[in-house]
């Protein structure tokens, strides 16, 4: 019996890339499932309707993917907003997927266009491509939920006269011709995924290298009325060689003006215990302390 994995649909997104290259794409051993939003993807999870999901969560360019920061926050700090107790799950592995965009439309011209579709983090990231096109002042830019919805709204428009700025995915799916390939102002353009899911995974990534190294992912608060608190905590992780790659935050929805810092460890297989070791002492000086997971890095970090 295949198990099921949700998704932020539909198919022909990048997140669907982001499933089958974690997953593989035989629907005998994984069956898919298309969600409307981040949300969705969690309470799928949390509900059991889903074994695994995927959701994107910070693009090389624009950043961070704040609503499923936002998510993580709520569903696993449990005095936050939306929190009431600890979710049955956790990260168990990120995928990179290399963001082409391209310019997908059945007009016949440049010219005939009027309105153009995709997602909201999409503009910023061809804005060189669609200044060089010197659209009429007319032309309407409207988001849209994913790439492939912005697909499947110029494959319904019978007019001819509607773009979209999507993934060769979605052209093939819908069936549209590509007017203009790979048009993104960054061609290292690169989103990361998180896997979510209750258990372990039941295979490695398909072509997936020896695992080199480990992210251990935590979110903490401190009293902001300590100063120094913030450097105390990095202290910690620096007097036990603890590595971070990277560190963010976004409002606690604790009290006003407190933040809730999401931290990223790296560590190699020799190097667990004295991560686990920084990590024990760094609690103690937080006021609450989460450990979202800890999952390989994938072997894609450095090759996209």
């Amino acid at each position: 019996m295949p198990f099921k994995v949700g998704f932020l649909g539909p198919e022909g997104t990048y997140t669907h890339q982001a499933l089958i290259q974690q997953f593989g794409n035989d629907r005998s051993q994984v069956e898919i499932v298309a969600l409307k939003t981040i949300g969705d993807c969690f309470e799928a999870l949390e509900s059991k309707k889903v074994d695994y999901t995927v959701v994107p969560f910070e693009n090389s360019t624009n950043g961070q993917v704040v609503y499923t920061y936002d998510l993580l926050r709520d569903w696993f700090l449990p005095e936050s907003d939306a929190g009431s107790h600890v979710p049955k799950f956790s990260i168990v592995a990120e995928q990179f997927v290399a963001i082409h965009h391209n310019f997908i439309t059945r007009a016949s011209d440049i010219d005939s266009i009027t309105t153009i579709y995709s997602h909201p983090q999409v503009w910023t990231q061809v804005s060189s491509f669609l200044q060089s096109l010197k659209l009429a002042p007319s032309v309407k830019q409207i988001d849209t939920s994913s790439t492939s919805k912005a697909a499947q709204l110029v494959n319904e428009d019978a007019t001819n006269t509607t773009a979209c700025i999507s993934s060769e995915a979605s052209s093939e799916l819908y069936g549209l011709p590509i007017m203009y390939r790979s048009i993104e102002d960054n061609h290292n353009n690169t989103t990361r995924f998180l896997v979510l899911g209750s258990q372990p995974l039941p295979y490695r990534a398909p072509e997936s290298a020896p695992a080199k190294a480990y992210i251990t992912s935590v979110m903490f608060t401190l009293n902001h009325n300590d100063p120094g608190a913030l450097c105390d905590v990095l202290n910690v992780f620096r007097e036990y060689g603890v590595n971070l790659t990277s560190i963010n935050s976004r409002p606690s929805h604790l009290k006003k003006w407190q933040y809730l810092f999401f931290v990223e460890i790296l560590a190699q297989p020799d190097e667990s215990k004295q991560v686990k070791s920084g990590l024990e002492k760094a609690e103690q000086l937080c006021l609450n302390f989460v450990e979202l997971g800890t999952f390989e890095r994938s072997w894609r970090y450095n090759s996209n």
